[in-house]
């Protein structure tokens, strides 16, 4: 099958197991980001210069499902990208020793960084400070959401990881 067709139908997958599946499990407000952890994993196993565009789409589809202003996810998703890539190029990124240690620290730095960059998009949308604390979370949900990403990650980047092998 074509690269295109596959990485579509998982980009709309994770967008329907974000917005239905997850909070169906985990509560009313999904913890784990399971877009974000696609685009993760997408930039770790592909590489900037590849991921660009899936990034582009998955922002892009993220936005219209989530009903936010159109471009927010797309550059959260361009940011997680960059850094990632500009990262793995210079440090082994395996699921290996340190570079176990590595994914698990761009996890919880995207995790971190999503929450702040959507916290101070509803802020511009004239949302006062006192929302902006209460949707970025405390430390303990903050911990349970880069626990919530990492299960998420790890599961994208082996199912990713056994396409690219298997049928590409």
């Amino acid at each position: 099958m074509n690269k295109k067709i596959i990485y579509c139908v998982i980009i709309l997958f994770a967008i329907l197991l974000q917005l239905s599946f997850l909070p169906l499990i985990i509560g009313a407000s999904a913890l784990g980001d399971a877009v974000l952890m696609l685009v993760l994993a997408l930039a770790v196993i592909d590489g900037f210069t590849l991921s660009l565009s899936w990034a582009i789409v998955a922002g892009i589809l993220y936005d219209f499902a989530t009903y936010t202003t159109l471009g927010e996810h797309v550059i959260i998703f361009l940011l997680v990208a960059y850094v990632v890539s500009f990262f793995s190029r210079r440090l082994s990124v395996e699921v290996k020793g340190t570079g176990l240690l590595l994914l698990l620290l761009f996890i919880a730095v995207t995790t971190i960084i999503s929450n702040w960059l959507l916290a101070i998009f509803l802020i511009l949308g004239d949302k006062s400070i006192r929302f902006h604390m209460q949707a970025f979370g405390n430390f303990r949900l903050i911990v349970f959401q880069v626990c919530c990403n990492a299960i998420i990650f790890f599961l994208w980047y082996n199912l990713i990881g056994r396409i690219k092998k298997n049928i590409l």
